[in-house]
Parts: C-alpha cells; sequence; structure tokens
C-alpha cells in the first residue's frame, strides 16, 4: 500500500492552504531569480505560524512579513547558497532556529522522516549532475510502502518554488531515492541528483523578543 504522509499545518485540495488561516502556501519563483531557497524559507515560517502570508510578502505592511522582506530582497536575484541558508534563518531572529544534516553525515531521507513527524518543516538542496546549478525546494511530505505495521519511506514530497502551483494535488515534485543517486521528478521531467543537505526549521521553545524593522509597530 503507498502512503503518503504530509505536514501537519497543510490543507490540501484544489489549492494547498495553511490549515489555520486558509491562506494559500505556495510562494512561486521567477523564471531569472535565484530566489528559491528563499521562498523555501518563507514558506516553512508560514507552516510553523510566523509567517501568515508568504505570497504577497513585498507588498504586505504586516510586521513579520515586512522583516522577511527587508532581510530577503537584497539575496533575491543571485540568491542564497547552501551555505548561507543556515545563517539567514538564524539572523531573521524570529523564533527558529536551522538544524542541518549535511551529506555524508547520515541519512537524509530519515532525518526529513522524522523532523515531519515533529511538525518541522525542512529544505533540501540539490544540484544536477555535470551542470553548475544548485536549487532548493520545501520538504512538506514522506512517501513510501506500508508493510503491516512498518512504513518503508522511500521519497520525499516537495514544494519546489521554480515549477508550477500544485492543484489538486499536495506537491508539485519529488525526489526519489533508489539504490544509486536520488531523482528529481515532476509531471514532465525526471533526472539524477546529488542531495547536498537538508535544513530543518525549528521553532524555539523560549525565544528572545523579535527585532523588528523600523516602521513596524
Amino acid at each position: 500500500m503507498l502512503i503518503q504522509k504530509f505536514h501537519p499545518a497543510l490543507r490540501p485540495g484544489q489549492r494547498l492552504v495553511l490549515a489555520a488561516s486558509g491562506k494559500q502556501l505556495f510562494s512561486r519563483q521567477g523564471d531569472w531569480d535565484g530566489g528559491s531557497a528563499l521562498h523555501c524559507v518563507a514558506m516553512a515560517l508560514a507552516l510553523l505560524g510566523k509567517l501568515a502570508d508568504p505570497v504577497a510578502l513585498s507588498q504586505s505592511a504586516a510586521c513579520a512579513e515586512a522583516t522577511f522582506w527587508d532581510r530577503a530582497w537584497p539575496h533575491y536575484l543571485h540568491g542564497l547558497a547552501h551555505s548561507e541558508l543556515e545563517s539567514f534563518v538564524w539572523e531573521l531572529n524570529m523564533g527558529v532556529r536551522p538544524v542541518a544534516l549535511h551529506d555524508g553525515r547520515g541519512s537524509i531521507l530519515n532525518f526529513c522522516e522524522l523532523e515531519l513527524k515533529r511538525g518541522r518543516p525542512v529544505i533540501v538542496g540539490w544540484r544536477r549532475h555535470l551542470v553548475r546549478d544548485a536549487h532548493a525546494a520545501l520538504v512538506i511530505g514522506i512517501e513510501g510502502r506500508q508493510y503491516k505495521r512498518t512504513f518503508e519511506p522511500h521519497g520525499l514530497l516537495l514544494l519546489d518554488p521554480a515549477a508550477a502551483e500544485p492543484k489538486l494535488a499536495a506537491c508539485n515534485a519529488r525526489l526519489v531515492f533508489g539504490r544509486q543517486h536520488p531523482s528529481y521528478v515532476t509531471e514532465t521531467h525526471a533526472y539524477a541528483v546529488t542531495v547536498d543537505t537538508a535544513i530543518a526549521i525549528r521553532p524555539i521553545a523560549r525565544s528572545p523578543p523579535t527585532v523588528i524593522s523600523s516602521g513596524c509597530a
């Protein structure tokens, strides 16, 4: 039996929305910017209740969204390297902390499964073979097979900011782990990738007051 397990803050339907507010979750990356990691952070913060609207950040007057946009826009065109993403999340000072599992230090698939069970969104970064690119997507679910009482995961269900908005579905891409390299799969493409890192965004139980930008009340 094929099983898909999603982050508990999601509500699938005709469009993927946040269960608490009904706001749309998917934040779309442009065709030529490098902001995939930034979009993923915004969606992850929305799942944790730190942002109310991850889609219209640049136009929002809400304090949390304005603070995020003030920090994010200088990086938007050239993007963030995977090594820079952890410090970016820390510097937001929004009551969360990044916890990274880099390639070679454990199973990324098992790490993502454990974090999602605890309600923590995960951002994965990968690159294609023989191509100089780097990309990030938000892990929102786990796919695997159920054998009696045992669940054996084999793939990550993703929201890829550069792919089309999922409709009548909860994800728009998958990372499928096989015996060799993982495969990145969408409706129209499938190719082997190297997964470089997975970064969980964990809420801090007792965080200091959020540092807000000028203009926020």
